[in-house]
């Protein structure tokens, strides 16, 4: 009977603090949810402006004539486009980010209403542990069952901690790609050079493998952060750097090669520092998991003492 009441215990200590944990998930998400939104709406606003530029220089017009006559209708059209698709970029890209919190809500809402019960469950678990101190006395069971709910918390934190060093894991590897994407574009940039602009901005591929690196990264260090408030170790993780925000679609836009090598370096060092805290955060987790590992072992230990004793 003892080891039946330890076990429901301990199981749902467990669950008590994931609920704890998902309650306070889901206020971060929700006003994560509300940023974003209010971001997007932003955004969109600007890309509605670049478009409106875009239509009034496509449109019939005095100055369109004047410039035309000038040879500089083309040039500006281009670069009002180019602004327009890199606008409507960064509108894909919050819509993005936007669309996984919400998902990432919509999973914590499922995962609470199955804890709509758990309260009462425990509270149940709790009447029976009475019960039956009542009847068997001592403190050997006493103490048993208080370690039993002692043991739910932890192994639940191992759980977390487990979660969130994989979350850090694959925070580097995408960061480690980044860095990679970065290197290759650094050293096309100076081939480019060297051949005198020969390597032109609008080569396929150029700039789009650093936008996908970048954004896959960028998802990983939001699925991190969520883990590390879920273990207390939460910290301003930032969002994965970009040396330029325009993909293939929008590659014919030419920057100057200053401009450019001054981006990618930047880039370079932004994602070494993200780099760098990533890797302090996998130290600070393997060191609370050996703690929580060691604390763990002493409950087991002690419990193994009052039942041989």
């Amino acid at each position: 009977m003892t080891e039946d009441i330890e076990t429901r215990l301990t199981a749902l200590a467990g669950l008590v603090r994931e609920a704890e944990l998902l309650r306070a998930r889901r206020a971060e998400l929700d006003q994560r949810c509300t940023e974003q939104a209010a971001a997007l709406t932003e955004l969109r606003s600007q890309w509605a402006g670049e478009v409106r530029d875009v239509e009034r220089l496509e449109g019939l017009s005095l100055s369109r004539v004047l410039m035309a006559l000038r040879g500089a209708h083309a040039e500006e059209l281009s670069r009002e486009q180019a602004e327009a698709d890199a606008a409507r970029y960064r509108v894909a890209e919050a819509e993005s980010r936007l669309a996984a919190v919400r998902a990432e809500l919509a999973t914590v809402d499922a995962r609470l209403a199955e804890f709509a019960d758990l309260p009462a469950r425990f509270a149940r678990a709790v009447d029976d542990k009475e019960s039956h101190l009542r009847r068997t006395g001592g403190p050997q069971v006493t103490r048993l069952l208080t370690l039993a709910g002692e043991r739910g918390r932890v192994e639940a934190e191992l759980r977390e901690l487990h979660e969130a060093g994989r979350a850090a894991d694959v925070a580097m590897g995408a960061l480690a790609e980044l860095r990679r994407q970065l290197d290759r574009l650094s050293a096309r940039q100076t081939s480019n050079n060297l051949l005198g602009g020969a390597v032109a901005l609008r080569t396929p591929d150029w700039l789009d493998g650093v936008a996908r690196s970048a954004a896959y990264a960028d998802r990983c260090l939001v699925v991190l952060h969520t883990e590390l408030a879920d273990v207390g170790l939460a910290r301003p993780l930032g969002h994965a750097p970009r040396p330029v925000v325009t993909p293939t679609g929008f590659a014919q836009v030419f920057f100057s090669d200053m401009l450019m090598r001054d981006q990618i370096n930047q880039a370079i060092r932004n994602t070494d520092g993200s780099a760098a805290l990533v890797t302090e955060i996998h130290r600070d987790v393997a060191a609370r998991t050996e703690a929580a590992r060691a604390y763990w072992s002493g409950l087991m230990r002690e419990r193994q003492d009052l039942l041989t004793a």
